[in-house]
C-alpha cells in the first residue's frame, strides 16, 4: 500500500468528463470508465417509464509522488475531498456557427470562397443586456460520502441560472460512497423565449438549451496539509443514441493528436497494429449498425468485414505477401493534406467545409482521418509497424492506479466524435487546437476576464494569441455548438439519390451518435427466433430490411424512404427527442449461427407508428430537399405562424 506521505500533489481524472442530458428525473448511468465495450444498462438506458436516463460523469482524485508518478487513488478513506464545479451555457450570447474558422475556406484561402465572419446570436441585445442570454448559476461545492444521493438538495443544483427571467436547470452534484464526484447535467429542455421559430440547424435566436460545460476542481486534506488538485473539465452533451458504436475518428484520437503537438514524446516511432491500426479499421465494420452504406461496404459477410479472422490475419502480417492488400486499402483513404478533392475516398463522411455542392472547390467537403492516423496507415502499408497481440481487456480492479487514470481519459473520450465538425456532437473544431490545452488533455483556464470581441467574429480574432480560444471559462466549450442541439441532430442525415435505397450511397455525418439506418426490434426478434426459417432470418437481417432511425420525423416510414420537410422535422424532433430509439447492443443467435454473436438493435422507440405523424409533416418536393444540416433562414414568417413554439 503506497504511503500517503509520498504524495506531493494530486490531480483529477478524467481530465475531460462527458455527461449527457436525459429526461428521467431519477435514473442515470455512468459512461465508460474502462476502454473497450460500452457498459450495458438493464433498461437499455431508459427508466421504467421509458424516459432517457442521464449519463453521469464521475471524477476521481489521484495522488502523485515527487517524480510526477501516480501512486494512489485518493478517496474519503484517506482524507477530506471538497469538489467545486462551475458550469454555464453561453450559446445564446455567442456568435453564429457558420464553419470552422481554422480551415482555409473560412479564411478566404480557397479560390472562389470568401472569408467568413460570424454575427452575434441574438444581435438585438447589446451591452449589459447580453448578460441575460448567458445561463450561469455560479459555482457549487460538495464534500463527503454519498451526499445528495437522491439529487433533491437545492444547494448542490445548478438551478439558479436564468435565460432572461426563466430559470434553467443545468444539473447537480452528488458524491459516491468513496467521496468521488458525480456530476449530472441537464434534462434535455430546449425552448424559445417568446415563440421564436426554429429556422436553422445551428443558429436560432431566442432559443436556449440545457447543455453546458465548465471547470472541475478539488482540494484534498491529507497528512495535515491541503493540496489543490490539478483541475479537470466537464462537458454536457446530447444523448448517445448508439452507445458502444465508435466514431471512425473519436474525440480521444483528436485530443491525443493535439497532445502530441504539446508533447511529441507521446507519439510512438512506429504504430502497433492492434493498438493503432486495427481499432480504426474495425470501426468501419461496427458502423454497419447505424449506417446503410457502411453495412453494405464493411458489414457482416462483406469482403471488407474487418472482424473476419482471416482478413485480420492478412492485415496484421508485415510481410511482402500482404503488402499489396495493405497498400490497396491505404490508397482508399482520403489524404488529410486536402490538396485535391477525393469524394469517393474513406471515410464516407461529409467534412468541415461542407456546402453540399457537387461543384465545390473545397476538398474539405469530405472528411479525412487525422494526420497522425494517416501517417500510421502509411507506415503500416509499407510494413513498418509493430506486430503486437490484441490487448487484453483489463477490468478496473486489475489495473494499477496509473492505468486507471489513463483509462479514464481514454474511455470517456473514445465515446465522443472527433469530426467532422459542422459543428459536431459533444464539442467542435476548437478542441483540435493545441492552444486549447495547458497540458495534454487539460483544458487551459482563462487567466483574465474575457473582453468583448465585437459585432463580427473572424478567424483572425478567433485564432489569435490571447483570443477566445487561448484559455476557457464556464460555458466556453459548448458555446460553439448548435442551439438548440435538437435542431442539429434532426438535420444531420445521410443522403442518397431519390428512388435508390443504398445504391450509390452518399456521405453522412455522425451515425455513431445520430444513427441513419437501423435494425428494428421486430427484425431482431425474427433473427434470434429459433422457430424461424433461415430464409426469414436472412430477410430480416438483410440491408433491405434496415429502416431509417428518423422515420416519421425526417423521412417517410415507407420504403424507399423519402425526406420530409426539414424545418418541420426539426420541430418534431425537438418535441419527440426522448421517444426516438436508442440503438443498443443485444445478443445474437446462439452458436453455431450465420449471424454475428452481438447485434445493435433499435430499442425503446416510443413514437406512434401511425400515418398521422407522417401526414402532419408533408413530404418535400425534390427542389425542397435538404439532405444535410444546412437550412437557410426563412424569408417570411408564414412558417412560424403555422408552427408556433412557446417557452415550456
Amino acid at each position: 500500500m503506497p504511503d500517503l506521505a509520498a504524495i506531493t500533489s494530486v490531480a483529477i481524472y478524467p481530465s475531460i468528463g462527458i455527461a449527457r442530458v436525459g429526461n428521467s428525473p431519477t435514473d442515470y448511468f455512468f459512461g465508460p470508465e474502462v476502454p473497450g465495450p460500452h457498459p450495458k444498462d438493464p433498461g437499455n438506458f431508459r427508466d421504467a417509464q421509458g424516459r432517457i436516463k442521464r449519463q453521469a460523469a464521475r471524477f476521481r482524485v489521484y495522488g502523485l509522488n515527487a517524480n510526477g508518478e501516480i501512486v494512489k487513488e485518493i478517496t474519503a478513506d484517506d482524507g477530506e475531498i471538497t469538489w467545486t464545479v462551475q458550469v454555464a451555457n453561453k450559446k445564446a450570447a455567442w456568435y453564429d456557427f457558420k464553419q470552422a474558422f481554422d480551415i482555409p475556406a473560412s479564411q478566404g484561402k480557397v479560390l472562389g470562397l470568401p472569408a467568413i465572419a460570424s454575427n452575434r446570436r441574438n444581435p438585438g441585445y447589446g451591452g449589459v443586456y447580453r448578460k441575460q442570454l448567458a445561463i450561469d448559476p455560479g459555482a457549487r461545492s460538495i464534500s463527503g460520502r454519498t451526499i445528495n444521493a437522491d439529487g433533491a438538495a437545492a444547494q448542490y443544483a445548478f438551478g439558479t441560472g436564468k435565460f432572461f427571467t426563466k430559470q434553467v436547470y443545468l444539473g447537480e452534484l452528488r458524491t459516491d460512497d468513496k467521496g468521488n464526484l458525480i456530476f449530472l447535467g441537464g434534462r434535455g429542455v430546449s425552448a424559445s423565449r417568446a415563440g421564436e421559430p426554429i429556422v436553422a440547424f445551428a443558429n436560432n435566436n431566442g432559443w436556449y438549451d440545457d447543455t453546458s460545460d465548465g471547470p472541475v476542481d478539488a482540494t484534498v486534506k491529507i497528512n495535515g496539509q491541503v493540496l489543490q488538485a490539478t483541475g479537470a473539465w466537464v462537458i454536457v452533451a446530447p444523448p448517445n443514441y448508439a452507445p458502444g458504436v465508435p466514431a471512425i475518428v473519436t474525440g480521444y484520437d483528436l485530443i491525443f493528436e493535439a497532445a502530441t503537438k504539446l508533447n511529441p514524446g507521446l507519439k510512438p516511432a512506429k504504430p502497433a497494429f492492434f493498438k493503432h491500426i486495427y481499432p480504426l479499421l474495425k470501426r468501419f465494420t461496427l458502423n454497419q449498425w447505424v449506417n446503410g452504406g457502411m453495412a453494405r461496404d464493411f458489414g457482416w459477410g462483406s469482403t471488407n468485414d474487418f472482424t473476419r479472422p482471416e482478413l485480420i490475419a492478412q492485415l496484421s502480417n508485415p510481410s511482402d505477401a500482404s503488402r499489396p492488400l495493405r497498400q490497396a486499402l491505404f490508397a482508399r483513404f482520403r489524404n488529410p493534406n486536402y490538396q485535391v478533392k477525393q469524394p469517393d475516398a474513406l471515410p464516407p463522411f461529409y467534412g468541415d467545409g461542407t456546402s453540399f455542392n457537387v461543384n465545390t472547390r473545397d476538398p474539405r467537403e469530405w472528411m479525412a482521418v487525422l494526420e497522425l492516423q494517416y501517417a500510421w496507415l502509411a507506415q503500416w502499408a509499407a510494413g513498418d509497424f509493430v506486430v503486437d497481440a490484441p490487448p487484453p481487456l483489463k477490468s478496473w480492479d486489475a489495473m494499477t492506479p496509473a492505468e486507471r487514470a489513463s483509462a479514464l481519459d481514454q474511455a470517456v473520450l473514445d465515446e465522443t466524435i472527433g469530426g467532422p465538425f459542422h459543428p459536431g456532437c459533444e464539442f467542435t473544431w476548437p478542441m483540435r487546437l493545441p492552444m486549447m490545452y495547458a497540458t495534454p488533455f487539460r483544458i487551459k483556464r482563462r487567466a483574465k476576464p474575457e473582453p468583448d470581441w465585437g459585432a463580427l467574429l473572424t478567424y483572425a480574432i478567433a485564432l489569435k494569441a490571447g483570443g477566445p480560444l487561448d484559455g476557457s471559462g464556464p460555458g466556453d466549450i459548448s458555446r460553439w455548438m448548435a442551439i438548440p442541439w435538437q435542431a442539429d441532430t434532426a438535420s444531420c442525415l445521410s443522403a442518397y439519390p431519390f428512388g435508390a435505397y443504398f445504391r450509390d450511397y452518399q456521405p453522412t455525418f455522425w451515425p455513431a451518435r445520430v444513427p441513419n439506418d437501423v435494425m428494428t426490434q421486430e427484425n431482431y426478434q425474427i433473427v434470434v427466433d429459433p422457430k424461424r426459417t433461415k430464409a426469414e432470418k436472412d430477410t430480416a437481417f438483410s440491408l433491405a430490411a434496415r429502416r431509417k432511425w428518423l422515420r416519421n420525423i425526417a423521412y417517410t416510414a415507407t420504403l424507399p424512404a423519402r425526406l420530409l420537410n426539414n424545418r418541420q422535422a426539426m420541430v418534431t424532433f425537438l418535441q419527440q427527442w426522448d421517444k426516438i430509439a436508442i440503438v443498443t447492443q443485444q445478443p445474437g443467435p446462439p452458436a453455431p449461427s450465420p449471424f454475428p454473436s452481438e447485434l445493435w438493435v433499435e430499442t425503446g422507440r416510443l413514437l406512434p407508428v401511425t400515418r398521422a405523424l407522417a401526414a402532419a409533416t408533408p413530404a418535400a418536393t425534390e427542389s425542397d430537399i435538404l439532405p444535410t444540416s444546412d437550412v437557410a433562414p426563412l424569408e417570411d414568417d408564414s412558417w412560424a405562424e403555422e408552427n408556433p413554439i412557446t417557452l415550456r
